[in-house]
């Protein structure tokens, strides 16, 4: 009897409990059927770390939740339509404000997307100022904020720089003219150096400069003195006493030099400089028709000099004689006029 009295009071705190355990739902049951919706995800920006739990169901709406702004230049690494899946890691990527400096000149301000490379910025202000830049770090790394980049105009120009070569002086000491007197029987004419230079300009300044060709465009012609030794030297003024000579003639004079303009003949040709006579030709040398004044016949050129008649000359028929000068230009100048020759005995 006690055994049964005992059975039916167990039954009856069974039936108690069951009826309480369907009419009161446990409160913790409800809580993990809730969370076990929510999806984790780990929100980057600015250097700060987020882990947040969210029911939302895109970027757009899981931002808005956590109030993130994003500006017109802000990019994040899912696009804001993108869903969310737990364990997303969601990146924000902030405008980029930084500065210009070219050849240390301060030139603008400016924001720009994240992810912009240095290179691609100095691409910009080369097309901008029209002009080569150089830059002295990586170009392919991204622009930081805040930073400023500094930039320097490139150039590569030719300069030809002239210079003069002077010409020697020459002092030749002759009994022609008069003791103490001197007399320039050849005017000196400079000669003349071109430098062509390859040159490298960084930063408005010259950095490297390298020769690519030296050429000497005239050669110096020196110039020749006469110095009087002795008193024979009155020879020289024709209107002195003991000027003695056999004849003066007119004459039609002209210049001539050893070039090939003049002569036909090249510095290779075996006969460059020599005369009809076999004599090298010098100042003092004169060209004449050998039927008019045989060659070999001692002169003096009114305005020229001494001279004797060494050469011949094509054109050179009758009265006319030809003045051999070192200078082409020398030669031009002189022309074509008519002056006196004294023939010497």
């Amino acid at each position: 009897m006690k055994k049964l009295k005992k059975a039916l009071r167990i039954f009856s705190w069974v039936l108690v409990f069951l009826a309480l355990t369907i009419a009161v739902p446990p409160t913790t049951n409800h809580f993990f059927a809730g969370d076990t919706q929510l999806m984790q995800v780990m929100v980057y920006d600015q250097g700060q770390v987020h882990r947040h739990r969210t029911g939302a169901n895109t970027v757009q709406d899981l931002l808005h939740e956590l109030g993130v702004p994003l500006n017109d230049m802000d990019r994040t690494n899912h696009s804001t339509n993108s869903p969310i899946w737990d364990g997303m890691n969601l990146i924000v990527f902030r405008e980029v404000a930084f500065g210009v400096r070219i050849n240390g000149e301060f030139i603008n301000a400016q924001l720009i997307l994240p992810g912009t490379t240095v290179g691609q910025i100095m691409a910009q202000h080369q097309i901008q100022h029209d002009t080569m830049l150089l830059y002295g770090g990586d170009l392919a790394r991204y622009v930081e904020n805040g930073e400023i980049l500094d930039f320097y105009t490139w150039d590569s120009r030719f300069y030809t720089d002239t210079e003069v070569l002077p010409y020697e002086t020459v002092e030749n000491r002759t009994t022609n003219v008069r003791d103490g007197r001197s007399h320039i029987r050849q005017e000196g004419v400079p000669g003349e150096h071109h430098v062509t230079s390859a040159v490298v300009i960084i930063g408005g300044e010259e950095r490297n400069r390298e020769v690519i060709n030296s050429r000497v465009m005239y050669e110096p012609i020196e110039e020749i003195v006469d110095i009087g030794v002795a008193p024979l030297g009155a020879l020289a003024d024709v209107n002195a006493q003991d000027f003695h000579y056999v004849r003066r003639v007119r004459m039609e004079a002209t210049a001539y030099t050893a070039g090939f303009s003049c002569t036909g003949k090249l510095p290779c040709d075996p006969w460059y400089r020599i005369t009809a006579s076999g004599m090298e030709v010098r100042h003092g040398v004169v060209a004449v028709d050998r039927t008019v004044i045989p060659l070999g016949t001692r002169l003096y050129v009114e305005g020229y000099g001494f001279a004797i008649a060494a050469d011949v000359g094509g054109a050179i028929r009758g009265y006319k004689i030809d003045l051999f000068m070192e200078c082409i230009n020398a030669a031009r100048r002189f022309g074509r006029r008519h002056i006196n020759v004294w023939i010497l005995d």
